[in-house]
């Protein structure tokens, strides 16, 4: 099932009258805590009896629930020592883990040594330093706790923690709630009990790493949040939003897709466009292209049809720009851009429309929009500098969506502030250009023009290689084509914020070419691996 997330705004908002009205929620809280800690020690012979646990317990409630959730531990029979991180300690959860029998340590000058091996040696810590409404990180003294920790956990000869396993408490300290945005050193965790939902942060952050397992516990109170920020499909809705082919079938009502990429001096992009898009179950691919794309493809991929512009025939959509670098292609996406059918826009294209939004002129909800950082950076900056009016607004949307105030930016972000914060940025660029805009990275942002953003998350890293890209381009060009043919047929409605339900779909294709074996996926492995995940995946395996 999609899993739903939410702003930490949201969730204060959630829970604030029924904390108003007394309900227990602290006391839940620490026991979905404590009920995960003594599953992750169910490894160890003797479970939690015995077991040595650190509790990383800051000033606030988080602290508290963790101080709680101490408590029950020591009641398993488990050794608990709690650190306090915070200038002071949540006073009911304090004394109910010393009324347990739980040890106490502070982080002054005698304590922060102790502390540190006291956390070194533990089974497990409980990181409770942090929560919902933490910002900017953790501050220096337990900020230096946190580094001591990593350094005596880290196998220097791999790299790779050693011990003890950690259990983040609602979010791993130092990690936005909202926005994902890491500041300072952060405990990495094994797994992370989150409270009420799910927080956007834990699936939008650009190191998910840091997250590992997330379980939600909805202490009761979930059924009334509000609509998600933030959405994650699995495996399972795959054909909610992939259009997958019925009896009756023939090649234009499985969608015609054209592409404009490639080009004499890159005719690799265009040939693995035109490849994976084969690959993915389009009902015809037309290309447009020089003679050696049209040659290379002729061998590779004899199904596809050349075109020798992009308005000689009808499809249904255009998968365009991926190494469109000659002014000959160029003026063939242009075309393909005014063609009034879904498009998917890479590279080349995405510089276009952004010339095009600094004018005025955003793009339609159905043109899906496909940079990295770097060229979202540099579309950015094109709208900032041809409309400064139009990069002013760009900066008040990223502070909307949640970018600190007092983070600099000039008239638009950088790759690295981008990188750092996805789902501020997909959010405000989205606004800017226009259409629906996918954000790649570690963690994959797709956000629609109805508010709704997606998260992509596990592909392996053996998929960062140059041509990826291309590959993916023809995958969404494949299911764009094939929705517009649904709609086309009356058996979907074509709304804008289907597109990004489309996108998303065509990233779980992506992860699951990356993960179907181990070690490297480049692009001609990856598309070769297209008709057994499709399958799989339309198949509900």
């Amino acid at each position: 099932m999609v899993l739903n997330a939410y702003t930490a705004e949201q969730i204060t908002a959630t829970e604030k009258p029924h904390l108003a009205a007394g309900a227990p929620l602290m006391a839940r809280a620490a026991h979905a805590l404590a009920v995960e800690a003594a599953r992750m020690l169910r490894h160890r012979p003797s479970g939690a009896y015995g077991a040595d646990v650190v509790v990383l317990a800051g000033s606030g409630n988080n602290g508290g629930d963790a101080l709680h959730a101490g408590a029950l531990l020591r009641a398993r029979g488990a050794r608990v020592t709690a650190v306090l991180t915070g200038s002071e300690a949540h006073e009911e959860g304090l004394a109910a883990l010393r009324g347990a029998g739980g040890f106490v340590l502070g982080l002054g000058e005698a304590g922060a040594q102790e502390s540190a091996r006291a956390a070194v040696g533990a089974d497990l810590i409980i990181d409770g330093m942090l929560g919902t409404g933490g910002r900017g990180g953790l501050r220096e003294a337990p900020a230096e706790l946190v580094r001591r920790i990593r350094e005596s956990t880290r196998d220097r000869s791999t790299g790779h923690r050693t011990r003890p396993l950690v259990l983040a408490c609602d979010v791993p300290s130092g990690l936005d709630a909202t926005t994902g945005a890491v500041a300072g050193p952060v405990l990495a965790a094994d797994a992370t009990v989150t409270f009420i939902g799910i927080k956007t942060g834990l699936l939008a952050t650009p190191k998910p790493s840091l997250v590992g397992r997330i379980r939600c516990a909805d202490l009761g109170i979930g059924a009334d949040l509000p609509a998600p920020a933030l959405r994650e499909a699995e495996d399972e809705d795959f054909t909610r939003y992939w259009s997958v082919p019925v009896e009756g079938d023939q090649k234009y009502s499985r969608g015609v897709l054209g592409t404009v990429a490639g080009s004499d001096q890159y005719p690799g992009a265009g040939l693995m466009c035109v490849h994976a898009a084969v690959r993915a179950g389009a009902g015809m691919v037309r290309f447009v292209g020089g003679d050696a794309l049209a040659s290379a493809l002729a061998v590779s991929t004899p199904e596809a049809v050349r075109s020798e512009h992009a308005g000689a025939h009808r499809v249904q959509a255009w998968a365009v720009g991926s190494g469109a670098t000659d002014r000959a292609q160029q003026a063939q996406v242009e075309q393909a851009l005014d063609a009034g059918v879904p498009v998917l826009a890479d590279a080349a294209a995405i510089e276009m429309l952004a010339h095009r939004a600094a004018d005025g002129d955003p793009a339609p909800a159905h043109v899906l929009l496909t940079p990295h950082a770097g060229e979202l950076a540099q579309a950015l900056e094109w709208v900032a500098r041809l409309a400064p009016e139009r990069g002013e607004r760009l900066v008040r949307a990223a502070r909307e969506a949640g970018l600190p105030e007092d983070e600099e930016v000039q008239t638009s972000p950088s790759r690295t502030q981008i990188e750092a914060a996805p789902f501020v940025w997909v959010r405000a660029a989205r606004e800017a250009l226009g259409g629906t805009l996918l954000l790649k990275g570690t963690t994959t942002l797709v956000a629609a023009p109805d508010g709704t953003v997606w998260a992509h998350r596990g592909n392996s890293a053996w998929l960062s290689t140059a041509g990826s890209g291309d590959t993916l381009s023809g995958i969404l060009g494949a299911g764009l084509a094939a929705h517009r043919a649904r709609v086309e047929a009356g058996r979907a409605e074509g709304a804008d914020g289907e597109w990004a339900g489309v996108a998303a779909a065509g990233l779980l294709v992506q992860r699951g070419i990356s993960t179907a074996a181990p070690g490297p996926v480049p692009p001609t492995v990856a598309a070769e691996r297209i008709p057994e995940v499709l399958g799989r995946l339309a198949d509900g395996q």
